[in-house]
């Protein structure tokens, strides 16, 4: 039975339903493309799941409102793209709608959850300025989202070929391209959230002090076309932050024990084709032709 409460974003008291917080069609996307079909997660690395992170965070109004737009993105960008089907795709004014989501869910998630410990407390301020602007703009009460832009980074259909950082993850590849990941970065002067869905990086902007070091990333008002991959232009420390996060999946993943690894080896071996044929072990092999062994890490 559903809770009733207030809905998060239209305040409504209404029964809520179990809303992703990333959305539901990039974890079957991961799981259809996977060489097992299961997925594992973060702090528990050792459990399998069938879903992402739920709560019961929306009426059902907002969240078909919410569907809506991850309906558009799915079918209009992510599932070409990962596919290979098309190398750019055209947007309209969903997508920033769909960003939007993406990113207001992902702080409502930090701050409900009092996961924001770690930010400076003169950056406060602007998380509540920013989780009132989307959340108004996602009502349809405000035109744009601005100052708190949203950024969208494209990473489909190509793989990580070279390295030049001397501490480049040994797993940089199935990071950047499989893996799920959501936070709030920050600095003294800027903060964002981070939705990592697959191969698509999502960034809504808390403090943005230096806007004109990201080129090519953001996501317009009225429309535009998204080409991925091709080069695009960020700051230096985002690099180092992406590095940083694809190291600490790494270090969960490293977490595994015996018993699951085991497991994890009989799954193969009952499919070798499925193993063989899928996306992550495309993305593995991969790393292994850049790092050898030590793409494997401790395992």
């Amino acid at each position: 039975m559903m809770p009733i409460s207030s809905c998060r974003l239209c305040g409504a008291t209404k029964e809520l339903q179990e809303s992703h917080i990333l959305p539901g069609f990039v974890f079957r996307w991961k799981k259809e493309t996977s060489a097992t079909g299961y997925l594992r997660f973060g702090q528990q690395p050792n459990l399998r799941v069938q879903d992402g992170v739920k709560l019961h965070l929306l009426c059902r109004d907002c969240e078909r409102r919410f569907n809506n737009w991850e309906t558009e993105f799915a079918n209009r960008i992510f599932h070409p793209m990962t596919q290979g089907k098309a190398a750019r795709a055209c947007y309209g004014p969903w997508l920033l709608l769909f960003c939007a989501s993406v990113s207001w869910r992902v702080l409502v998630y930090h701050i409900d959850g009092n996961h924001l410990t770690h930010m400076d407390e003169a950056l406060l301020p602007s998380v509540e300025r920013a989780e009132h602007a989307w959340r108004e703009f996602l009502l349809g009460n405000r035109a744009r989202p601005q100052p708190h832009e949203q950024h969208i980074w494209p990473l489909a259909g190509g793989l990580l070929e070279s390295y030049t950082h001397s501490e480049m993850p040994t797993n940089i590849n199935r990071y950047l391209f499989r893996t799920t990941d959501m936070s709030v970065a920050s600095n003294d002067r800027d903060a964002f959230t981070y939705g990592k869905l697959g191969p698509f990086v999502i960034l809504g902007f808390i403090a943005m002090a230096r806007p004109k070091q990201w080129v090519g990333t953001r996501v317009n008002t009225h429309g535009g076309t998204i080409i991925g991959p091709r080069d695009y232009t960020m700051p230096k420390q985002f690099w180092v932050y992406i590095c940083a996060q694809a190291d600490r999946a790494g270090t969960l993943q490293e977490r595994i024990s015996e018993k699951q690894t085991a497991q994890i080896a009989a799954t193969y071996r009952s499919n070798l084709d499925r193993a063989a044929e899928s996306d992550f072990m495309r993305v593995m092999d991969q790393d292994v032709k850049l790092f050898g062994r030590r793409a494997f890490r401790k395992k």
